[in-house]
């Protein structure tokens, strides 16, 4: 019986190769594994690192056996090792035909520790993975999870059918707001790839649906309340909208505001992308509610699972990840956000 050949060990801090040059612009580091990655995700992947100065990266990491049991073929493994190093490279091809190369990286180990330990060393580029449409549990893909796990600056998802034309530039990107700083700060991003997309951003903002009990309250006084609040939600968001905009002119961009109906921020969402025709959300992992204990709050979960466009993840520039390179990119204008935990 074969003796199992180890794989290689976490990526050495020592190692030049994996070190990042303090803000140095942004790379956009795509995971795959082994679903099928289309043109057009890859196009989306340059299209948001080109924007912000950085270039594509495709990784993908080798795992054994699941439960770990059982010894691996050193000759079936380097067979596996050479099928997806091909892989890489295929991919590294489809992207030079947009007059752009990718380099390539075969890890090998466990998908999640890998990918932390990388990402612990580059947390000033962007993660990427590719969700499947026909998964619904897309948080249960190994490679999504780590991904979205990771401590990158941000973490980017694209549906493998989101569909780009070539050599088309975004014409809209949505940035949902709610008032919060961790909202906010997704701002410098956003318009950073909107200037180089030559792209129209929309701010929008979903009010909160106001909830009243019905207890000892007869249902005309409920509905005239339910109303009132909804106005003042609306107004409020209109004003807020506006304020941020004007604080943003100075950019030299187009951009729209825009107030939905209150209720689920959720499907709210999911809805406007579509109805306004947007190529890519740009927003924070948690707004007003979010923990810093879960990666994702319910909302941009939500939007990651149904969008059917590209979504960008921006991590909140409190606790550890304050100095990565997006905190350098703050609009002048711009109210500084300041910490919500």
């Amino acid at each position: 019986m074969m003796a199992r050949p180890q794989p290689p060990a976490s990526p050495n801090p020592d190692q030049s190769s994996n070190r990042r040059q303090p803000f140095a612009p942004p790379d956009v580091l795509v995971f795959v594994d082994e679903t099928n990655v289309s043109d057009a995700s890859i196009r989306h992947a340059l299209n948001v690192a080109q924007s912000l100065g950085g270039t594509v990266e495709l990784l993908q990491v080798l795992c054994g056996p699941s439960n770990g049991d059982g010894p691996i073929d050193p000759v079936d493994w380097d067979i596996k090792r050479q099928k997806a190093i091909k892989r890489l490279e295929a991919l590294s091809e489809k992207a030079r035909a947009f007059e752009k190369t990718c380099p390539i990286t075969l890890l090998e180990g466990k998908c999640s520790s890998q990918i932390k330990s990388l990402m612990e060393l580059r947390t000033g580029d962007i993660a990427a993975t590719m969700r499947s449409r026909n998964d619904g549990n897309w948080y249960q893909s190994e490679t999504t999870w780590a991904v979205l796990k990771s401590q990158s600056a941000a973490v980017l998802v694209i549906p493998d059918d989101a569909q780009v034309e070539p050599n088309t530039p975004y014409r809209r990107i949505l940035v949902p707001l709610d008032g919060s700083a961790r909202a906010e700060a997704v701002l410098p991003m956003a318009i950073k790839i909107a200037q180089a997309q030559n792209a129209e951003l929309m701010l929008c903002y979903v009010p909160p649906d106001p909830r009243l009990t019905e207890m000892g309250i007869n249902g005309h006084e409920t509905a005239h309340l339910h109303e009132k609040f909804r106005d003042l939600n609306a107004k409020a968001g209109t004003t807020y909208l506006e304020r941020t905009k004007r604080r943003l002119d100075h950019n030299g961009l187009k951009i729209m505001i825009k107030v939905t109906d209150s209720g689920d921020a959720r499907r709210a969402l999911i809805a406007l992308m579509s109805r306004e025709n947007a190529d890519l959300v740009v927003m924070a992992t948690h707004g007003q509610s979010g923990h810093k204990d879960v990666p994702a709050g319910d909302v941009s979960r939500f939007v990651l699972e149904k969008a059917h466009i590209p979504v960008l993840l921006v991590r909140s520039q409190n606790g550890h990840n304050s100095n990565h390179t997006f905190g350098k990119l703050a609009s002048k204008g711009v109210r500084k956000p300041t910490g919500t935990d």
